[in-house]
């Protein structure tokens, strides 16, 4: 039987700097690329892993699927915690920054009616969020986040495993 104990410590950190991407203006242009930051937070957590456990540790797939997991539940909650705390700060930051870009896409043309006042009342919402939007923001983002990070855990740890299979 493994020990889950194992998980948390490389999970919690590479929670923490998956929160980190998907929360600075800017740096959360990275998932626009099939959600990369979490790929990566979940990359993270199997390297984590690996520099935690003694060199003759099989890494297997279990490892892969719980480290994406929590890493996943993780950076939910340190996402929704700087939201929470710093999010109505940047708001408008991230809205300037929004808006730059789709002037650029569109180049000069005429932006569809009623979409920048939706992005308004979007920024207004993130400024003053409710405790059920919250809530209900935090759980689909544990989904989401999950499934990334699962999904690049996984291939992180297969990457592992054909590496160690392979002779030198």
């Amino acid at each position: 039987m493994r020990n889950n104990s194992l998980y948390f410590r490389p999970a919690l950190f590479a929670g923490l700097i998956m929160a980190v991407i998907n929360f600075a203006p800017g740096l959360d242009l990275v998932n626009c690329f099939c959600c990369a930051g979490l790929f990566i937070g979940g990359v993270l957590a199997v390297l984590f892993f690996r520099l935690d456990v003694p060199p003759d540790y099989k890494i297997m797939n279990i490892d892969g699927f719980y480290l994406g997991l929590w890493t996943g539940i993780f950076a939910a909650g340190f996402e929704t915690v700087l939201n929470i705390t710093i999010g109505p700060f940047i708001a408008d930051i991230k809205f300037q920054m929004l808006k730059n870009i789709l002037n650029r896409i569109l180049n000069g043309m005429q932006m569809p009616s009623g979409l920048m006042d939706q992005l308004s009342q979007a920024i207004a919402a993130a400024k003053h969020p409710g405790l059920i939007d919250t809530l209900f923001s935090f759980f689909l983002v544990v989904v989401v986040y999950s499934i990334f990070t699962i999904f690049g855990a996984l291939l992180t740890t297969a990457f592992i495993q054909k590496q160690k299979a392979t002779p030198k």
